[in-house]
């Protein structure tokens, strides 16, 4: 006797993590990164099974005491990226710090340390700015309910209020 699948989480396959080695960090090699990240924006079938269901990982630090946005070339690795994949508002998940860690990153202006972070507010609208348009940019082009535009905006905006950053 089969028993019928349930799948609590419609759309989802396998979990969504990007890793990024400390090799790629130092080296900087952001191009391999890049590369890996363009299937997810290639089919609005993908960009849809995927949307917020990413995860940001640095791995290779597990022996260094600091945090991941005290370490000076994460920092800038992961504000590049900000920089040149738009898509990462539509991507990231909203809850389990992988925003916040890019955003601390990305729009950081003091780094007192252990994990603290003087956010940069006029960094934090730019940055946003850009991954909101990296979003808009996947809506048009996919055709996506605006609807669903808006929750997902709403839900970057909420984690970084949640976040203190704003």
């Amino acid at each position: 006797m089969n028993t019928p699948r349930i799948d609590l989480r419609p759309g989802i396959r396998d979990p969504v993590v990007l890793m990024i080695s400390r090799r790629q960090v130092e080296e900087p090699d952001l191009a391999s990164v890049l590369k890996g990240l363009r299937p997810f924006t290639a089919t609005r079938e993908d960009a849809w099974l995927y949307r917020g269901q990413m995860s940001l990982v640095v791995s290779g630090y597990e022996d260094d005491p600091r945090e991941i946005v005290d370490i000076p070339q994460a920092r800038l690795f992961l504000k590049n990226l900000a920089r040149e994949w738009p898509y990462w508002a539509f991507f990231f998940n909203h809850v389990d710090g992988s925003l916040a860690l890019l955003l601390s990153c990305a729009t950081g202006k003091s780094f007192p340390g252990r994990g603290a972070v003087e956010i940069d507010i006029e960094a934090l609208q730019k940055v946003l700015l850009h991954g909101f348009a990296g979003t808009n940019e996947l809506f048009d082009r996919y055709g996506f309910d605006e609807k669903e535009n808006e929750a997902m905006t709403q839900g970057v905006i909420e984690m970084v209020q949640q976040a203190g950053f704003a």
